[in-house]
């Protein structure tokens, strides 16, 4: 088994937009926002590749925190219909 490093790793920040902050009932919204920021920010300190993804952004779901879009303003965006897994955009991250 490899290790996980940078050259074989990415984060990939699925939906997190402002109209689905709410639905996360595991914290409040305030809380589940700083932890999202910490992953985001421990991505940034360690220089991973990082995409950012957001569903229905034109619907409920709303726009994409805006503090993601300053901390990664060059990082790949994919903004999606639906499924995750049914956007070529998205395996394409995976699979390269």
């Amino acid at each position: 088994m490899s290790r996980l490093i940078k050259e074989n790793a990415a984060v990939l920040l699925i939906d997190h937009q402002v109209g689905l902050l709410s639905l996360v009932k595991d914290f409040t919204p305030a809380e589940f926002r700083n932890n999202v920021m910490a992953v985001a920010d421990t991505a940034k300190h360690f220089k991973l590749p990082t995409v950012l993804t957001t569903s229905f952004e034109q619907g409920p779901n709303g726009v994409l925190l805006p503090e993601l879009r300053e901390m990664f303003p060059d990082a790949p965006f994919i903004p999606r219909p639906g499924n995750l897994h049914s956007s070529p955009a998205v395996r394409e991250v995976y699979h390269g």
